[in-house]
């Protein structure tokens, strides 16, 4: 039996100054996700270059739409995503969905991902796409349950001598895959 999710909403930021909850959540959640998937050390630099109140504001500015995930009214969650434009056509781009651990297993990463899939349909976008870590496995299965493929792979240098080794997830989204099971 699931828990009872009637009271996690997801909302939109409309404001600059509920960047701080975003920051806040991710101090709490990014170290504890990526604790054994990447250097200890490249923890906190990979905060300060994602998480800085001053990297958040500019995304925000530039068009980067974050959410809040909350369980009535506490911030358990954050998301977030925007539009792109590619050969004349538009995606999604996924940034963020990242959930407090003691969340995890109740179906709120599938809310997450829902409200961002119905944004991306609002959008006219033709599909989603996002970023994994290779080593990152219970991320990679809950999306490929939700009908992403592992699209591509990635490893980039992100200063410091710390990488990213990612797969790029995708899911089409007119050809109605989102959703299905995975193998």
């Amino acid at each position: 039996m699931k828990p009872d999710n009637d009271r996690i909403t997801i909302r939109e930021i409309t404001d600059a100054g509920q960047l701080k909850t975003i920051e806040s959540l991710a101090w709490k959640i990014f170290p504890e996700t990526y604790r054994d998937l990447i250097p200890s050390a490249q923890i906190p630099y990979m905060m300060g270059m994602m998480y800085d109140q001053e990297v958040l504001r500019k995304e925000w500015s530039e068009g980067m739409k974050f959410a809040i995930i909350s369980d009535a009214e506490t911030p358990i969650g954050y998301i977030s995503w925007h539009l792109k434009e590619e050969d004349g056509g538009k995606f999604m781009r996924l940034e963020k969905l990242y959930l407090d651990f003691s969340y995890h297993g109740r179906s709120i990463g599938n809310m997450g991902l829902n409200y961002v899939i119905e944004k991306s349909r609002q959008a006219g976008a033709s599909y989603i796409s996002l970023n994994v870590n290779k080593q990152n496995l219970r991320a990679q299965n809950a999306y490929c349950r939700a009908g992403f493929f592992r699209w591509r792979s990635e490893k980039e240098e992100v200063g410091h001598g710390f990488f990213k080794d990612d797969y790029i997830m995708r899911c089409d989204l007119a050809s109605g895959q989102e959703k299905s099971s995975a193998e």
